[in-house]
């Protein structure tokens, strides 16, 4: 245990457990309001999953540059979110969602966080009613940490090159084409990106403000007093507080025992930190919190690669462009296609939960990736392109047949399957699941080619790789009202205990809005819990 901020005292008026976005926005709120502030941090590194996401939010509203302004964007997020979450989100937090957008971007700003729109990033349902074809999805802007000084060393580090999405989705579109050596300038200055860029300036309004952040401090055990909760057990050392505490430890995506318990389909892959395990939601249970969405988590269609890891741990690389571009599509081990490959990977990720009475287990899976070689020549599989130097994960093979002996695939399937997909790509169509014809697709599509999604798979050799169920985080937790407070099983409100990120029941709930959905209501609802905690402050007799 170890203070990389403030000092380490054992009384605070507030203590959030938890080093993420909703975290810190919740502590940041807090120490603004002139509260004494604890982070406290299981890892020795702050920023937790957040610090290797994109960064972006999901904001309606945000009244920000080419955004939605607030008030003509708020009916139509209204309805796209209970569309998308199918009449199971607690419109309460839907609503607080929505309400708290511009109020929040204008706190961030004040504090030195600021975003920029993707204008061009539809919403993933941006078909449906009230979704947008952009203008929601904002990204922060790069951030120099050299101006952190010591506290730059508590960042957690993400190996990937410091670019913004903006550049990637609409700029380069492929690894091939970033400018590496611009990249590695930036990173050699200390400039952070995404994720990053998110976490630092948080971090750094809190050093200013002289809150105290601890790392290697993994809260264990909620102290309660009189039917209040008033501190946290975390490292082996008791920490009180005299407003309330804070839950905001992640998700348990990696805990094998609670996804088994508790999640309504599988999850081969991670790609978040390895300290999700559901500590905060142990504790919350233990102290009385009602649990709600615990069988939801992130989805996400990834790849696992050797040598991919995050603090020691294999974990999943998440496909975005492959699945979008034309020259590829998706079978299972009968060589059948079963979703529309360009859609969202949350959608197809409730895919893969499927079963098959027949065989007794998961229809789809395993599940592969197929290109052709001038997809692989164009664009690549997960940063590779050359057929003679690619990593054992992915297969290749002169013919179709020959593929589907190696992945043993069913050879027959997947060559009537291709020879379908083929027969309508050629005319830029596909009957069967509709690839193509949303905005999101197009957008991650190649706009050079004669269709951004669709191309018949001809040119050898042909190029595989398996589909991985995965899960960016869980996104089920304690139950909270609109201030973030937790609830019982009855409702009733346990004082001195709130509850943010995917350590709460999320706000979207069954749903995914679009790019920056776990980010996005995330922190308007911290920074709701924040103001929260601070009001219910008990001043010393």
């Amino acid at each position: 245990m170890r203070a990389v901020s403030g000092d380490l005292d054992d009384r605070f008026d507030v203590i959030v457990v938890g080093s993420g976005a909703s975290g810190l926005t919740a502590a940041l709120r807090a120490a603004d309001a002139g509260a004494s502030v604890a982070v406290l941090e299981k890892s020795e590194y702050l920023g937790g999953t957040s610090a290797l996401s994109g960064g972006m939010l999901w904001l309606p509203g945000n009244g920000l540059p080419n955004g939605n302004e607030p008030e003509s964007d708020r009916d139509d997020a209204r309805r796209y979110l209970e569309r998308i979450t199918f009449g199971r989100a607690n419109p309460e937090l839907l609503e607080q969602h929505i309400a708290q957008v511009p109020a929040l971007l204008g706190f961030l700003a004040e504090h030195g966080l600021e975003f920029d729109v993707i204008n061009a990033f539809p919403d993933y349902e941006a078909e449906m009613d009230g979704g947008r074809a952009g203008g929601r999805s904002v990204e922060p802007r790069l951030f120099d940490t050299t101006v952190l000084g010591d506290l730059a060393r508590a960042l957690r580090p993400d190996p990937r090159p410091p670019f913004r999405q903006c550049e990637y989705f609409e700029e380069w579109k492929s690894v091939r084409n970033m400018p590496m050596a611009q990249l590695n300038q930036r990173a050699k200055d200390g400039i952070v990106a995404r994720g990053r860029a998110l976490i630092a300036p948080l971090v750094a309004a809190l050093g200013r403000l002289g809150a105290t952040l601890v790392v290697e401090c993994p809260g264990e055990r909620l102290l309660t007093e009189a039917g209040r909760v008033s501190g946290v057990r975390a490292g082996g050392r008791e920490f009180h507080a005299r407003a309330g505490v804070v839950l905001a430890a992640g998700g348990f995506e990696w805990n094998d025992e609670m996804v088994g318990r508790f999640l309504s389909g599988p999850i081969q892959t991670r790609c978040g930190t390895p300290d999700n395990v559901g500590d905060g939601h142990r504790m919350g249970m233990a102290a009385g919190a009602d649990l709600a969405g615990m069988n939801e988590a992130w989805w996400g269609v990834m790849a696992d690669l050797p040598g991919l890891e995050v603090d020691g741990k294999p974990v999943g690389q998440l496909f975005t462009l492959e699945r979008c571009l034309p020259g590829t599509l998706i079978v299972n081990r009968r060589g059948e296609r079963f979703m529309n490959e360009g859609k969202s990977y949350y959608g197809i990720g409730k895919i893969f939960a499927t079963w098959d009475q027949v065989t007794y287990g998961y229809r789809n899976l395993p599940c592969y990736l197929i290109g052709d070689g001038r997809f692989l020549a164009a664009h690549g599989v997960l940063g590779n392109h050359d057929v003679s130097t690619l990593p054992p994960a992915i297969s290749s093979a002169p013919t179709l047949r020959e593929l589907a002996g190696i992945l043993d695939v069913n050879a027959d399937g997947l060559e009537a399957t291709v020879a379908r997909f083929n027969s309508h790509a050629r005319e830029g169509r596909d009957p069967d699941f509709r690839r193509g014809e949303s905005a999101y697709e197009h957008y991650l599509g190649d706009h050079d080619a004669p269709h951004p999604n669709l191309a018949p798979l001809e040119d050898a050799p042909f190029v595989a790789i398996e589909v991985r169920a995965g899960a960016i985080g869980t996104k089920g937790g304690i139950r909270t009202d609109a201030d973030g407070r937790a609830l019982d099983p009855f409702g009733d409100v346990i004082p001195g205990l709130l509850a943010v990120g995917n350590n709460s029941a999320h706000p979207l709930a069954f749903g995914y809005a679009g790019a920056g959905s776990t980010l996005g209501p995330g922190m308007t609802m911290a920074y709701v819990a924040g103001h929260t905690a601070v009001g219910s402050l008990v001043q010393p007799a």
